[in-house]
């Protein structure tokens, strides 16, 4: 117990001591952003949201030297607890053996190719995205238990027509590969092509993105994905100064009803990061668990969010 404990302090302590720079925006006085830039709105217009902000960010830094645009939320929960750790693909081999405590964290990074490709709108991003599976708790020898893949390309469209009161302010149309790098009967692997819908009004956002998955030429490890992560996936942000709540929700709409709900809440703990809590109930965790059901809870610290 007392080792598990100094193994979590100490990776808690590297958490929150990451010098990782993601964009951020400057504080700068209403009177100076008057003065940089004319067009910017007087007091007395509405502010922007919290997404118009940062899509301003993300236009401002991306050509910056030494700074990484996030793409999904960066985090690292030092600390997960998995209720029921799937053993079915490492039953072939007897010497493994998986604690319920796990280290999870996630990197996700995007960088514009190609600007203003429908007039002075339009970019085509190519982003990665890293999730991991850390069994650092294991007195056997440590083990990365899994580690997903997620390389994609994109195109973003501006927008400004409304549904029922919301916004839709941007549409995204990609494509991506999703892979756990491994093989034999632990490979997994699929590739989709995807359209976002991304909403908004007041602090409340969601995001529409139904999927199409594309035929595997080769041997496909995985041909019943879809029984289990659906044909796509909807997620609702709450953003205010401080907290942030997103859920995310899929279903496949069979019968049998398999699909998954993770909740995310984080709260700034400094300038730099959040606390950061998640819960997840449901298929698809990973691509190694995607037709075995998980319950996890995780504690930890984010260095970006949706929003």
């Amino acid at each position: 117990m007392k080792v598990f404990l100094t193994k979590f302090l100490i990776t808690l302590f590297i958490a929150a001591k990451c010098t990782i720079v993601f964009a951020q925006s400057p504080k700068i006085s209403t009177s100076e952003k008057t003065e940089q830039d004319p067009t910017v709105k007087s007091e007395s217009e509405p502010s922007p949201s919290i997404l118009d902000r940062r899509i301003e960010i993300e236009r401002t830094t991306r050509f910056k030297p030494y700074v990484l645009t996030p793409h999904k939320p960066n985090y690292i929960m030092p600390y997960t607890y998995n209720f029921k750790p799937n053993l079915e693909p490492f039953l072939s081999t007897p010497d493994v053996t998986l604690d319920n405590e796990e280290i999870k964290f996630q990197f996700s990074i995007k960088f514009p190719i190609v600007e203003n490709l429908f007039g002075e709108s339009g970019t085509i991003y190519f982003a990665y995205t890293n999730l991991s599976f850390w069994q650092a708790y294991n007195s056997s020898s440590s083990p990365f238990r899994e580690t997903n893949h997620e390389p994609e390309l994109f195109v973003t469209v501006p927008n400004d027509w409304e549904l029922f009161g919301f916004k839709n302010k941007i549409n995204i149309i990609g494509a991506v590969h999703q892979s756990n790098g491994r093989g034999g009967s632990l490979s997994r692997s699929w590739n989709r092509v995807y359209v976002d819908f991304i909403f908004e009004r007041d602090n409340f956002y969601f995001s529409l993105k139904p999927w199409l998955r594309l035929s595997d030429t080769g041997t496909d490890d995985n041909p019943d994905i879809e029984d289990f992560l659906g044909h796509g996936e909807f997620r609702m942000v709450y953003a205010t100064g401080k907290h942030t709540v997103s859920l995310m929700a899929r279903n496949n709409f069979k019968a049998d009803n398999k699909g998954a709900l993770e909740l995310n809440y984080s709260y700034p703990m400094s300038r730099r990061a959040k606390w950061f809590i998640q819960a997840f109930d449901g298929y698809g965790e990973s691509l190694l668990d995607y037709n075995a059901r998980s319950k996890r809870i995780g504690i930890g610290i984010a260095l970006t969010d949706w929003l």
